[in-house]
């Protein structure tokens, strides 16, 4: 198994480059297109970027970490940071800070002082609203109403959202008073909240320059996250939720809400829990807090989404990180002197003193201790198991296609080898030859379009007859057998309702991509050796069904959701009166059925683009076939006419015969990467 990723793309690239070696002596292949699909898949594996969400609630230290994570300090960790934006980290020629404001305006800083000063200036929380939830108050209020007058229900809705968010337990009134006064005194200042920050950085480790790092403004007591996080979130390849290890409840909900929030729940990537600040907890604390943590959250069943591997769950210490990233580079002695100052000014922790104490004064003692206590080597070990099975899936699947192309390769060198022979001892039989590839190339082409005909009219048929519509129909009637027992009385029933849309969305893609390879597979299995394998691209269906359009779905619904509520008026003389109320109930069924009229579309239309696909296969199959026939016609020709010597042909025979004793050890190295790489998947 290999569990090293930048290890396996090294090897990977090495095996492409040794394939071109042998590739690059070939007769006519520089035109395959295989070859040139090879060389775009290559270019991609060379420049993969893989994104790391980091995600957690408010203390969590996720600045500390990132900059630990990082290797260098890019987020200023001595203030208290409350940015309201999305801030994203990648390599870049210089230390650059791009800002962009809820007006559309937009701010440059370049270097390290006009970077910190912008952050300070623009993402530190002011000490007088330190105990409310800024984030959630900046995103659901200030940036969305912009100039406009806020309806009062929307200031008591959102109050009454985040009373969880009370973290410093203030008297209810006071915590309200606070709120209101912080959306009064910002909102004339809409323009100046910064709603995205961009920052490149020259990292000197080349492995940081294929990282993109993305902070998210914070998650919420509740778990919530908005909706600009939740779009960063499912596309991210791995995310990191972190808290502290010890200092929090470890029932808080926060954890478990996000995990199976609908943005996450559809996020099929990895995701973590990460408990920080363990260098200041004794072995026996952290043991006992890890475990506790597992018990909880590790309970990952192969039937079901919630919870998370206990693998996942990974304490470690973001300041004994930057201790070691700090003291890497420096001599003993620098060490030595910097230990003193930090011991003179009181600045150094219990455990920093203490693994230098253990190390004795060593330098690599003394790192492996500060290693010891970060645990960030387990961070990178888990990020290559779990987080980088997209990339490991790409990488298996390139040295498949290079296995292909050193079979075809082969057999092409061996078909030749044959012929030359043939034209050496016999060359009247070698014209005869022609004529009979030529006769048995025209039959399997009638046979091929006879079979792929076959396959469109036993997928594609028409009606609910065909495999595609009876397999849509299956799929279709699991979801509604979902979601027939949510009740649609809460919110909570809506949330449960998208998830489970969400998911269906995938099932409706996995269920098109599966028959897709079906198609594939039998094509591929009537073509024999004669076609390329991979001449058929696999689009995938990308359904209307976004964020947006259940947003729009829920604004439309939400105006008719109202039921008439009788009230009476007066004492003596009592009149009876009828308003319209929301009903949450009717507000759930009416989302519900247009949801399902959505789902219906989406089922309907991965029946036409599939019903197209096998009549697009058909054609496709049918033209590489002759494609495939007309190079071997040529090659065969052109050996016909070729005067050559017998001393000319034994030469050919004899570099024919080299290259093709260089592919077997070639291809054994590729079979042997890929089933280590396949391991790890």
């Amino acid at each position: 198994m290999i569990t090293s990723y930048k290890k396996a793309k090294e090897d990977v690239l090495n095996c492409y480059n040794e394939f071109l070696q042998v590739a690059n002596q070939v007769h006519g292949i520089k035109d395959d297109r295989s070859l040139q699909s090879l060389a775009t898949q290559a270019e991609k594996i060379k420049e993969d970027k893989f994104c790391l969400m980091i995600a957690g609630e408010a203390k969590s230290g996720k600045s500390t970490f990132i900059n630990a994570y990082l290797g260098v300090e890019i987020l200023p960790m001595d203030v208290r940071q409350c940015t309201s934006s999305v801030v994203e980290i990648r390599y870049g020629k210089e230390f650059i800070l791009h800002a962009t404001f809820a007006d559309g305006r937009e701010q440059e800083c370049r270097g390290n002082e006009s970077i910190k000063k912008f952050l300070v200036a623009n993402a530190a929380l002011d000490d007088e609203y330190r105990d409310i939830p800024v984030t959630t108050i900046n995103n659901e209020i200030i940036v969305k109403y912009k100039a406009k007058k806020i309806p009062e229900e929307i200031i008591r809705d959102l109050i009454k959202g985040v009373e969880r968010e009370n973290i410093h337990k203030l008297p209810q009134d006071e915590y309200e008073k606070r709120i209101r006064m912080y959306i009064k005194t910002k909102q004339p200042s809409w323009m100046n909240v910064v709603v995205k920050i961009d920052i490149q950085y020259p990292f000197e480790d080349k492995e940081m320059r294929g990282v993109r790092i993305i902070d998210s403004p914070g998650v919420n007591a509740a778990g919530k996250v908005g909706d600009i996080t939740a779009t960063y979130i499912e596309s991210a390849d791995a995310i990191m939720f972190l808290r502290p290890i010890t200092g929090v409840a470890i029932e808080a909900e926060s954890f478990k809400e996000f995990l199976e929030s609908k943005s996450v729940d559809r996020n099929k990537n990895a995701m973590f829990l990460i408990l920080t600040r363990a260098a200041a907890e004794s072995a026996e604390t952290i043991d006992r807090a890890y475990e506790e943590f597992v018990k909880i959250f590790g309970a990952q069943k192969t039937d079901s989404r919630h919870g998370i591997a206990k693998e996942q769950i990974i304490p470690v210490d973001s300041k004994a990180e930057m201790y070691y990233n700090l003291f890497l580079n420096l001599s003993t002695e620098e060490i030595k002197g910097q230990m003193k100052i930090l011991n003179a000014e009181k600045k150094a922790e219990p455990f920093l003193m203490a693994a230098w104490f253990v190390a004795a004064g060593e330098k690599d003692a003394f790192l492996r201790e500060l290693k010891r206590y970060s645990n960030f080597e387990v961070i990178d070990q888990s990020l290559n198991r779990f987080g980088r099975k997209a990339q490991f899936l790409a990488l298996s699947e390139f040295l498949g296609r290079i296995l292909r192309m050193y079979a075809k390769i082969a057999a092409n060198l061996r078909e030749q080898i044959g012929n030359y022979k043939l034209k050496a001892k016999n060359p009247r039989k070698l014209a005869e030859k022609v004529d009979e590839t030529s006769a048995a190339l025209r039959d399997i082409e009638n046979k091929m379009n006879e079979t792929v005909d076959n396959i469109a009219v036993k997928y594609a048929r028409s009606g609910n007859n065909g495999i595609i519509a009876k397999t849509a129909e299956e799929v279709m009637n699991a979801y509604l057998n979902e979601i027939k027992n949510i009740k649609g009385e809460s919110d909570s029933s809506l949330d449960e309702l998208e998830k489970i849309s969400y998911r269906q969305v995938d099932k409706f893609i996995e269920f098109e991509n599966k028959l897709q390879k079906k198609v594939v597979a039998e094509c591929n299995e009537a073509l024999v050796a004669l076609s390329d394998r991979n001449s058929i691209e696999f689009i995938t269906l990308e359904p209307d069904f976004s964020e947006d359009i259940v947003g729009e779905i829920k604004t439309s619904m939400r105006e008719e959701a109202t039921e008439t509520e009788s009230y009476t008026t007066g004492l003596t003389f009592k009149e009876t009166h009828y308003r319209p109320v929301f009903s949450q109930h009717k507000f759930y069924h009416l989302v519900k059925d247009s949801i399902l009229e959505r789902m219906d579309e989406i089922k309907q239309q991965a029946i036409r683009d599939l019903r197209s696909f096998v009549q697009l296969a058909a054609v496709a199959y049918t033209k590489e076939l002759r494609r495939n026939a007309e190079v071997k016609r040529e090659e065969l020709t052109r050996i016909k006419k070729e005067k050559r010597s017998a001393d000319e042909i034994a030469e050919i025979l004899k570099k024919l015969n080299e290259l093709l004793g260089m592919i077997n050890p070639k291809e054994n190295f590729a079979k042997e990467l890929k089933g280590g790489i396949d391991g790890n998947v």
